[in-house]
């Protein structure tokens, strides 16, 4: 089954890369690169509003797809899809036929 062009997105992957540690073995921070992957199919996912005192968090869990691909994602890194960065939810899970890839992001509302 094909998809049409318009139901795919672009995805950019955000990993920071390791600062090594300075002269007295402490970890210095690392560099944030960005890369961007295949477009891939996005699904928005459900939303969860927990209660806690002094904040109004919405926490998203959207999924994205690429089919017959299998693009470098780790557990660490954060993808910007439409302008929101999301951070890798577990580990990307390979199929014969593609790549899934669950995400979250928390958002304050005021």
């Amino acid at each position: 089954m094909d998809f049409p062009d318009d139901w795919f997105t672009p995805v950019v992957r955000v990993r920071v890369e390791s600062g090594g540690v300075d002269e007295y073995g402490d970890t210095l921070p690392g560099q944030r690169t960005l890369h961007d992957l295949p477009p891939a199919l996005f699904a928005p996912g459900g939303t969860s509003e927990p209660v806690q005192a002094g904040a109004m968090p919405v926490i998203v869990a959207p999924t994205v797809y690429w089919r017959g691909e299998h693009p470098d994602i780790n557990a660490g890194d954060k993808l910007i899809i439409g302008g929101w960065e999301y951070e890798v939810d577990g580990e990307p899970k390979a199929w014969p036929l593609g790549l899934e890839v669950a995400l979250k992001a928390v958002k304050n509302v005021e």
